[in-house]
């Protein structure tokens, strides 16, 4: 396969993920004000977001490439997470660049893509 070709699979498990995002995050915003929940509630439902968008990308990428998928589903979860963090020092440039918060977000990005791939 050529490279070319990874790279647009890549790009695409990513734009599809973060569209889902996306969705999710506006469901997760109507539930939060329609029952006045605490920041606790908006953590947990962001972090299952974040893995359930990075599950769908690494699955995507993986079913793409055909081999190693759990690999190209971890790159998939790790690219997702720059994209992210990337977006994050752009709109809060102040920011931490390393922190367990971050560090955390990595890893569950990283993992949910691996899953995803291996599900695949």
């Amino acid at each position: 396969m050529e490279t070319g070709k990874k790279g647009i699979y890549i790009i695409e498990s990513l734009i599809i993920s973060y569209i889902v995002t996306g969705i999710i995050l506006c469901i997760l915003a109507f539930f939060m004000y329609q029952t006045k929940s605490g920041m606790k509630i908006a953590n947990i439902g962001i972090t299952l977001t974040y893995i359930i968008a990075c599950i769908l990308a690494g699955g995507i990428a993986g079913k793409k490439m055909g081999k190693r998928k759990f690999l190209w589903g971890m790159a998939a979860g790790f690219f997702y997470f720059l994209i992210l963090i990337g977006i994050s020092f752009w709109l809060h440039p102040g920011e931490a660049l390393v922190s367990a918060e971050k560090i955390t977000t990595l890893l569950l990005c990283s993992a949910g893509g691996m899953l995803g791939g291996m599900l695949a």
